[in-house]
């Protein structure tokens, strides 16, 4: 297979691309990304990552990393925000809307401002969810539209609500 045929970036892939450290094979950006890179940020990108227009990628510290593993997609209007760290894994549908931030931008006394978040694989995160600083979602986990993640998540349950809570565990999606 030709070096071109492996890397085919469709419609607004390219500027992505390119500033990506790590761009893996078949990135589709659907419309235009906004992208936000302080100089250092690093962004890795895995295979077939598809962006839906609209979205937002801000690495906003020198020394932030947002990563996004093997077909992973990210839907319409998502922003996500990286100071020091985004891990977002492989096979995991993020909805539309979708606000993923690694810092609460509020300095308080004894209160961390910013946390990583890391994300497993194969989660499902719904419309208009918000995934604050400081949260691991475990593996297969599904985040339910409109929900506030605040605390970890343990891998197979569905959590959902403002904050959100463990809805029922052992799911399941495809």
């Amino acid at each position: 297979m030709k070096r071109s045929d492996r890397l085919r970036y469709r419609y607004h892939a390219r500027p992505v691309a390119r500033a990506a450290e790590r761009c893996g094979e078949g990135l589709l950006a659907e419309g235009r990304v906004t992208l936000e890179i302080r100089e250092g940020g690093k962004l890795r990108l895995g295979d077939w990552v598809y962006l839906f227009p609209s979205v937002g990628l801000h690495l906003i510290d020198p020394a932030a990393v947002l990563e996004i593993g093997d077909h992973t997609y990210v839907n319409r209007r998502t922003e996500i925000v990286a100071r020091r760290e985004v891990v977002i894994g492989a096979h995991c549908a993020i909805s539309w809307d979708v606000v993923i931030a690694d810092s609460d931008e509020h300095w308080q006394n004894d209160v961390e401002m910013v946390q990583p978040i890391h994300i497993g694989d194969h989660v499902w995160i719904g419309a208009r969810a918000i995934v604050l600083k400081g949260v691991t979602i475990g593996d297969g986990a599904i985040v339910g539209a409109g929900s506030v993640v605040t605390r970890d998540v343990p891998a197979g349950t569905l959590v959902a609500g403002a904050p959100a809570r463990v809805i029922r565990e052992g799911v399941e999606w495809w």
